[in-house]
């Protein structure tokens, strides 16, 4: 009887660490204001163009891959720069890629985990839109 108690309080012990586990690794993200992409974007081919243009000017040293001008400083980024080519970010809520790019670092979680991501506040709304257009065809 007392086996099966101890094997009882091991098994509800277990499932409680698998909860406390479960429910801390879940990331979950900000709140950030709704925006709507501009209709059509995703389908333009200009647009996506601009938006490849914008990211390798602007985007690459840090979340390129070598071969578009990644830097090597990039390596020692933490958390690590994603490179978008992921395919969660092609099922990103846009207006949330969009609140990332124009805030960067400068709004909690990311101010105090490390992020090196700047704000691109100087941007247009409509370049922003093109850059998330053009991350959201990057990813796989």
């Amino acid at each position: 009887m007392r086996a099966d108690r101890q094997a009882g309080y091991r098994a509800l012990q277990l499932v409680i660490l698998s909860v406390l586990l479960l429910y801390g690794c879940g990331q979950e993200r900000p709140d950030y204001p709704q925006r709507q992409m501009p209709q059509g974007m995703m389908e333009d081919g200009a647009q996506l163009a601009a938006g490849h243009t914008l990211f390798s000017d602007k985007c690459a040293s840090c979340h390129g891959k070598p071969s578009e001008g990644l830097s090597g400083r990039a390596a020692f980024f933490q958390p690590p720069a994603p490179d978008f080519s992921e395919t969660h970010y092609r099922d990103s809520d846009p207006a949330y890629l969009f609140w990332r790019i124009e805030v960067g670092k400068t709004v909690e979680p990311y101010l105090s985990s490390g992020s090196v991501m700047p704000a691109w506040r100087g941007l247009t709304d409509r370049e922003i839109w093109q850059l998330v257009a053009y991350l959201k065809t990057r990813a796989k």
